[in-house]
Order: C-alpha cells, then structure tokens, then sequence
C-alpha cells in the first residue's frame, strides 16, 4: 500500500513541475507579436496559393494550419508568423516539406 501511495504521489508531483511544451513538431525563432501576420492575413494568402483551410492556431511561435494542400493531401502546415512563408508540410507524421535554413 505504502509502495502504491509513494507511485502515485510521484507521478503526481511530475505532472504538475513539468513545463509546458508546444504540441508541433516545428518551432519558428522568437519573432515580436505586435509584427505577426493575422490569422486572416495568413488564411488569405494561403487560400490564394491555392490551400483549403479547416483550422488555424498558434503553436511554437508559428501559425499552425490543417488543411488541405493545392495537390489534395490533407496536412498539417506551419507558417512563419511574419512572413507568411510555408515553413514545413507535415502529413500523419510524415515530413512532405521542409524549408531549408
């Protein structure tokens, strides 16, 4: 019993002193709030590429988009906030594209 009440008081105590983590798999460099693009800004200049939107948030300073792609692949897409520039295409995991630095 005392074993059991020790485990869960534990795995308790991480729960709450582990920081907080962005859920993307990309992280864009620290950019001013004041300088991002809208989430209409960012859903406008995708929608004319070509790129249906469903969702939009912010994730790892990006804009985190679902979509669906020009070609028809539904994807998960991160926006550079300020530029607006397709940073990576991700699909189930799978990295499709990923600008270089």
């Amino acid at each position: 019993m005392n074993l059991t009440l020790h485990t869960a008081v534990s795995m308790l105590s991480c729960i709450f002193t582990c920081p907080a983590y962005a859920t993307g798999v990309y992280q864009c460099e620290p950019t001013e709030k004041a300088a991002w693009l809208s989430e209409v800004q960012v859903s406008e200049k995708l929608t004319a590429d070509g790129w249906q939107i469903r969702r939009m948030k912010e994730d790892g300073g990006c804009w985190e988009v679902y979509g669906t792609a020009p070609d028809g692949l539904r994807v998960e897409v991160y926006v550079h906030p300020v530029s607006g520039e397709v940073l990576l295409i991700n699909q189930r995991g799978t990295i499709l594209y990923r600008k270089q630095d």
